[in-house]
């Protein structure tokens, strides 16, 4: 076989998306990094921008998206250690947040009740389906658990994932401006707010902050996703409770 003919079958396999899948990823993410360190826009975030371009882009040259994601597969791999380096800042602050351990664990528990709640009464105020009240119960803490979540409790599991992608990038949008907004300077509450609210993206969005705010992020996201996946059963047990009363 020719060069020409072995050239021809590898394009042939592949859309031209999975080609350029991972540098065009990169130069995205990158380019889009520097235009909020410049402009200071909130608007302007490195994931939200990178996302927007792609998913426009596959549109409208009639891509198939499993191309892209394949061709953009390290990425898909990076993301295991770098959810483990989020652990570094969590060391370091590790002394104060020791002291703060109880107050911190009531605050998540808080923040996933809160959370529940706000799902069950917004579904049966708009009258949605039952079913998607545990699909959005579990939005706020990171995706593999949150579908587990979802799934174990009635809800869709599939819609679950990309209801917490939308509001980890809404978190690291208007997470921090509507703290400031609020007069909420304490790094450990605005840490502890965005990995409560916006789990890992909103983790990343708290490490750009500061190393403090990054430290109580990351531990709220681990503390929340494992309250939540014990929480989650009773809490719907009760909501369970609460409809056969009303």
């Amino acid at each position: 076989m020719s060069f020409s003919q072995m050239l021809g079958d590898l394009f042939s396999n592949h859309s031209m998306i999975y080609y350029v899948a991972l540098p065009l990823t990169v130069v995205l993410y990158v380019a889009a990094r520097y235009l909020q360190e410049k402009s200071n826009l909130a608007l302007l975030n490195p994931l939200l921008i990178p996302m927007v371009a792609i998913i426009v882009l596959i549109i409208m040259t009639d891509s198939n998206a499993e191309d892209y994601q394949r061709g953009a597969s390290i990425i898909t791999w990076l993301l295991d250690p770098a959810i483990v380096a989020l652990a570094i800042p969590l060391y370091l602050k590790f002394r104060m947040i020791k002291a703060q351990a109880l107050p911190i664990l009531f605050c998540c528990t808080i923040s996933i009740i809160v959370s529940f709640f706000i799902s069950y009464i917004s579904c049966h105020l708009l009258s949605v389906n039952e079913q998607m009240i545990p699909t959005l119960g579990a939005r706020s803490i990171t995706t593999p658990l949150a579908m587990d979540v979802s799934s174990r409790t009635g809800g869709i599991a599939s819609v679950t994932a990309c209801i917490v992608v939308c509001v980890g990038i809404t978190g690291a949008l208007i997470g921090f401006p509507l703290m400031k907004l609020f007069h909420i300077r304490s790094a450990q509450a605005q840490g502890l707010a965005m990995g409560a609210a916006a789990h890992a993206v909103g983790t990343s969005a708290a490490n750009q902050e500061g190393q403090t705010q990054g430290a109580y992020s990351s531990l709220s996201l681990i503390v929340c996703g494992i309250l939540t996946s014990f929480l989650a059963t009773p809490l719907f047990i009760l909501f369970r409770y609460l409809d056969s009363l009303f």
